[in-house]
């Protein structure tokens, strides 16, 4: 299995300079853009925009358990960013995005879509979050998922954090992104619940996450489940996956205030 995680790191495409020039060139034009991420920080609740996810860390985790969430799912999203269009195709990322997370520790469990309704004329996506999040996480996981996205929402349009996600969550009618708590159960495993949602719009609304849509002016898709960390096959690749992603962590991962 070690073997074979490690060729599979090593084979993996990710996305090159160019392909995300755009948003490394506004990146580079932000203040702080280089700031250090902090949300690593052993035990001590944290979160983080990680390209097109938001992550919220309980206190129970060490600073490398951070690490390996943080990088596994940066390198899970960019390598199904290089084999699919995010938006035009997102059946297919997502599962080119849960096989790579298979292949290099994480364990596969059940993840299928269905419609998500909100049972009223509007919805909000942060609250369909919060709801579907309830069915599988603990009060305390759900209550740090809605600071992190409050803590995003306090932020200004030209932050980095809004910037990395509004360029890597949407493109204006359509989106595909994750937002899951992570925590550590006394044995040590570490834990993530994943809330996958997809979405497609017939308007354009920026802040898209706490906009109050019309249900009918936008159809949602939705999976949830849980996954754990197989440390023994995480901790064998962990150095690949680092020196492939090089410098995206630094570029596309980002503090959010909680």
């Amino acid at each position: 299995m070690t073997s074979a995680a490690l060729k599979f790191v090593s084979v993996t495409k990710l996305p090159s300079d160019d392909d995300l020039g755009e948003l490394l060139d506004k990146l580079r034009g932000l203040p702080h853009a280089a700031a250090p991420i902090r949300s690593l920080a052993d035990k001590k609740q944290t979160a983080q925009v990680n390209a097109g996810s938001l992550t919220s860390f309980t206190q129970n985790l060490s600073g490398q358990n951070k690490s390996d969430v943080q990088n596994s799912t940066l390198f899970a999203q960019l390598a199904s960013d290089r084999a699919y269009d995010r938006y035009n195709s997102p059946m297919d990322w997502y599962k080119n995005y849960i096989n790579v997370l298979g292949q290099i520790g994480w364990n596969q469990p059940g993840f299928a879509f269905d419609t998500y309704t909100s049972g009223g004329s509007t919805v909000q996506l942060n609250e369909a979050v919060l709801g579907i999040l309830a069915a599988i996480a603990t009060g305390d996981e759900i209550a740090m998922v809605e600071a992190t996205m409050n803590g995003l929402k306090g932020l200004s349009d030209d932050s980095k954090q809004m910037t990395i996600w509004d360029a890597k969550s949407n493109d204006g009618n359509n989106g595909n992104f994750q937002i899951f708590p992570v925590d550590a159960l006394p044995n040590g495993d570490v834990v993530m619940v994943l809330d996958g949602m997809q979405f497609n719009a017939s308007t354009t609304h920026s802040r898209f996450l706490w906009w109050t849509w019309e249900s009918s002016s936008i159809r949602i898709q939705r999976a949830a489940n849980k996954f754990v960390l197989n440390d023994s096959v995480y901790s064998q690749v962990r150095q690949a996956v680092i020196d492939k992603l090089g410098d995206r962590a630094a570029q596309l991962v980002a503090d959010i205030p909680i």
